[in-house]
C-alpha cells in the first residue's frame, strides 16, 4: 500500500467545514476537523469539480469502450460513483471497524482527475468488475454484496499498482528502535501491504525512534485554495479528513508541497497512526532530519493562537523575505475643521471648479465606464424621412429657421473645451467675487460652494469628460431633441 498521499487534498472534506461535523472546533480559528474520512458531498457536486470530470470520462470512453458503451456514464454520474466508493470504503475499512480486510487507498489518488492518472484507473477498474459480474448496477450498500465489494477494492488497488499510480512503501528501521517496537512495527508494516528491508539504500522510507518530546498541540496547514474555499489538512490526521473551510476562518498563504528528500525520515509514530486509521499517513507530519529532531518546511497553524509555525530554516528564510519588503509610509492625520476652512478660503472657487491635472492616472484606474461601447457618432449629413401624413410645404421640426444661423454642435464642444483649458490658467477664474456679465440675464450669481465628491474628482463643469459619453449614450447620438450635449 502507498504512503502517496504526500501534500494533503483528501476529497473526504466538507467544503466549508460543515455537514461532517466537527471532532474539535480551534480555539483561534472557525475551522473545525471532520469527525470521519467520509466523502464531501459539497465538493463532489459542485460544478467545478463535475466539470473537471471531462478528461476523466473522455479517457475512459477510449480505454475501457467495452465496459462502458451500454451505458456511457456522463461526469454527474461519474461523480456519485467516486462519492459512493468514498463512503463503502469509510464505512468498511475507517477507523471504527475492527480488523478491515482492506487499507483504505490514499485520498490523493482520488483527486488525480488528469487524463490516465488514478482516478481514471480507479473508475476503470471498478466498471471492469461490475461488467464482469454481470450487474446492472453499482450497489456499495447492500450487505448482501460487501464480500463483491472488497475484491472490487482489491482488484483497483491492483490496478493502481500495475499502472504506477500507487506504490507500496519500503521501509527500513533504524537499528536502535526499541526490539519490542521494533516487532510491532514489522508486523503493522506487513499487515498494510508494506515491505521492510534491511538495505538503507534501497528502502523509501527511514523510520527513526519516538520523539523524546511528542506534540500534543492541534494544528493545521492549508494545501490548497479554490475560489472562496481553502482545504486544510489537519496534524497527524490522514489525508481523507482534510477539510475544505471558508477562506475568512483561516489568513494565510497556500505553499507549494517541498520536494520530498528521497528516501522519507519519519519517527516511529507515522507507522502506529497508519495502524489507528488503517490509511498510510502524511509523511510530511512526521518528518524529522539526521539528528531525529522534526522538521517542517511548509507552516503549520496552531488552532490556539493562529500562529504560522514552522522549522527554524523555513522560519529564517520567511523572516529575512519579509525585512526585504518596501515599507508602506504612514498616512497622514486628517485635517481639522479650522484647518479645512483655511484651505478651502485660500483655494476659492478655483480648486474646487478646477480641473485636477494630479489625478489623471486616479481617472484611469476609476474609470467605471471603460468596459462600456462609446456612442455612435453622428454623421454630418443624414436623411431625414418624413411620415406620409406630413405635409411637405409645411415647415417641420427640422426645418432650419430662416434667417437663423445653424451651428455645428462638435465644433462648439471643442470650443468650449479650449475654452476651459484657458481658464484654469487663467488666476482671475478662482476670484468668487467676479463680475457676472449683465448680458446673462438668465444666470444667477453662485453663492454657496458645490463640493465635487472624492470618487467623481473626473468632473469638470467646462468640458464633457468620456464617462459622461459612455455612461449617457442617448445625449450624445442625436436622436432625441429633448436630449442634447446642452442640457
Amino acid at each position: 500500500m502507498a504512503a502517496a498521499a504526500g501534500g494533503g487534498g483528501g476529497p473526504g472534506a466538507a467544503a466549508g467545514g460543515a455537514g461532517a461535523g466537527g471532532a474539535a472546533v480551534a480555539a483561534g480559528l472557525a475551522a473545525s476537523r471532520r469527525k470521519d474520512g467520509g466523502p464531501a458531498g459539497k465538493f463532489w457536486e459542485s460544478p467545478e469539480t463535475v466539470s473537471q470530470l471531462d478528461s476523466v470520462r473522455v479517457w475512459l470512453g477510449k480505454h475501457y469502450k467495452k465496459y462502458v458503451h451500454a451505458d456511457a456514464p456522463t461526469n454527474k454520474t461519474l461523480a456519485g460513483l467516486v462519492v459512493q466508493l468514498l463512503q463503502f470504503q469509510e464505512d468498511a475499512f475507517g477507523k471504527h471497524v475492527a480488523n478491515p480486510a482492506f487499507t483504505k487507498l490514499p485520498a490523493k489518488c482520488f483527486m488525480d482527475f488528469k487524463a490516465g492518472g488514478a482516478l481514471c484507473h480507479i473508475l476503470g477498474a471498478a466498471y471492469k468488475y461490475k461488467n464482469d459480474q454481470g450487474w446492472r448496477r453499482f450497489d456499495l450498500q447492500n450487505p448482501s454484496r460487501m464480500d463483491r465489494n472488497v475484491e472490487m477494492f482489491m482488484n483497483i488497488e491492483k490496478t493502481l499498482v500495475q499502472s504506477n499510480c500507487l506504490t507500496r512503501p519500503n521501509i527500513y528501521l533504524i537499528p536502535d528502535i526499541d526490539l519490542k517496537l521494533a516487532n510491532k512495527l514489522k508486523d503493522i508494516i506487513k499487515r498494510h501491504q508494506g515491505t521492510f528491508t534491511d538495505e538503507k539504500s534501497k528502502a523509501s522510507h527511514h523510520v527513526y525512534p519516538h520523539l523524546s518530546s511528542q506534540e500534543d498541540e492541534e494544528w493545521l496547514r492549508p494545501v490548497m485554495r479554490k475560489d472562496k474555499q481553502v482545504l486544510v489538512h489537519w496534524g497527524s490526521y490522514p489525508d481523507s479528513y482534510d477539510t475544505w473551510v471558508h477562506s475568512n476562518d483561516v489568513d494565510a498563504e497556500i505553499e507549494d508541497p517541498p520536494i520530498p528528500e528521497k528516501p522519507w525520515k519519519v519517527h516511529a509514530k507515522w507507522v502506529l497512526d497508519t495502524d489507528v486509521f488503517n490509511e498510510w499517513m502524511n509523511e510530511e507530519d512526521y518528518e524529522v532530519d539526521e539528528n531525529r529532531k522534526p522538521v517542517s518546511f511548509r507552516q503549520r497553524i496552531s488552532t490556539k493562537n493562529e500562529e504560522p509555525v514552522r522549522s527554524p530554516e523555513r522560519r529564517d528564510r520567511k523572516a529575512s523575505a519579509n525585512t526585504r519588503k518596501r515599507k508602506h509610509s504612514p498616512s497622514p492625520p486628517p485635517p481639522t475643521p479650522t484647518e479645512s476652512r483655511k484651505k478651502s478660503g485660500k483655494k476659492g472657487q478655483a480648486g474646487l471648479y478646477g480641473k485636477r491635472r494630479s489625478q489623471k492616472e486616479e481617472e484611469e484606474q476609476e474609470d467605471l465606464t471603460k468596459d462600456m461601447e462609446d456612442p455612435t457618432p453622428v454623421p454630418n449629413v443624414e436623411e431625414v424621412v418624413l411620415p406620409k401624413n406630413v405635409n411637405p410645404k409645411k415647415d417641420s421640426e427640422n426645418t432650419p429657421v430662416k434667417g437663423g444661423t445653424v451651428a455645428d454642435l462638435d465644433e462648439q464642444d471643442e470650443e468650449a473645451v479650449t475654452t476651459g483649458l484657458k481658464e484654469d490658467d487663467d488666476p482671475s477664474k478662482g476670484d468668487p467675487s467676479r463680475s457676472v456679465d449683465p448680458g446673462e440675464d438668465n444666470v444667477t450669481e453662485q453663492t454657496n460652494h458645490i463640493i465635487i465628491p472624492s470618487y467623481a474628482s473626473w468632473f469638470d463643469y467646462n468640458c464633457i469628460h468620456v464617462i459622461e459619453r459612455r455612461a449617457l449614450p442617448e445625449f450624445f447620438n442625436g436622436k432625441n431633441k429633448s436630449k442634447t450635449p446642452e442640457m
